[in-house]
């Protein structure tokens, strides 16, 4: 796995960044990783920084110990790379670890999206249609968190409906990944407008029964997003220097 940047400069110290204390009932490990988790997800915390257990423990206000249970689920999960003397940092992916995923989501995702025309119940089809109108009014109150959480609801329901135990594990681990990348592409300009309209086509689709055709939007849908996110979040992105291990 390549390694990240460690000289932009970034870390978790930054107004921006910046985690808010704990204050659920859950184990502190489990809290921990839930406010990184969220954070590396929804993009508010950048690919690149470095991940100081000391800092998170006091922004949480917890101690040490949960924190590096955390950045060691993270890690397990694909979201982190810990570095020889130096820690952990946010993944930085590359344009074939993307092309990859997206390959493997494409895939996947047409699959499920076949099966859901066969085996999606009508109440299921109008929680899909509830999703889109929650979708719509995110994207006219541009509200960019609330329409990322209705791109990854939509997308699991359609994996949902499909009722095949396999697909649902396989996209499960790929789903963390897949939304710190989502949280990228929903960020470019005219990106969601097409993305919700092609939402759209896949409902009715998908309530027409008509495999095939909905099968080729999905694929249509996924690789597009990864030709944007190669050419804009990734292509253009300035490769800083790496500093070599100590």
């Amino acid at each position: 796995m390549p390694r990240p940047s460690t000289s932009s400069g970034k870390s978790l110290d930054g107004t921006r960044q910046r985690l808010e204390p704990l204050t659920e009932t859950l184990q502190l490990g489990t809290r921990a990783y839930r406010a990184l988790a969220s954070g590396i997800v929804g993009g508010q915390i950048e690919p690149g920084t470095q991940l100081r257990p000391d800092t998170i423990a006091e922004q949480l206000a917890i101690s040490v110990t949960p924190v590096r249970e955390a950045l060691h689920r993270l890690e397990g999960d694909g979201l982190l790379v810990k570095l020889p003397y130096q820690g952990w940092f946010v993944r930085e992916f590359t344009e074939p670890e993307v092309r990859q995923l997206y390959e493997m989501r494409a895939a996947m995702e047409c699959f499920g999206v076949r099966m859901a025309c066969q085996r999606m119940t009508s109440e299921e089809l109008d929680g899909l249609r509830e999703q889109q109108s929650t979708g719509k009014a995110a994207l006219r109150d541009d509200d960019i968190d609330a329409y990322r959480i209705y791109n990854r609801d939509l997308h699991a329901a359609i994996i949902k409906a499909a009722r095949n135990s396999y697909l649902s594990t396989v996209m499960a681990q790929l789903a963390l990944q897949s939304q710190m990348l989502m949280a990228r592409t929903i960020r470019l300009v005219g990106r969601p407008s097409r993305a919700i309209e092609e939402h759209g086509e896949l409902i009715e689709l998908i309530a027409r029964h008509q495999e095939k055709a909905a099968e080729r939007l999905m694929e249509r849908h996924i690789l597009s997003a990864l030709e944007d996110i190669v050419r804009f979040a990734i292509g253009e992105r300035p490769q800083a220097p790496r500093r070599a291990d100590r």
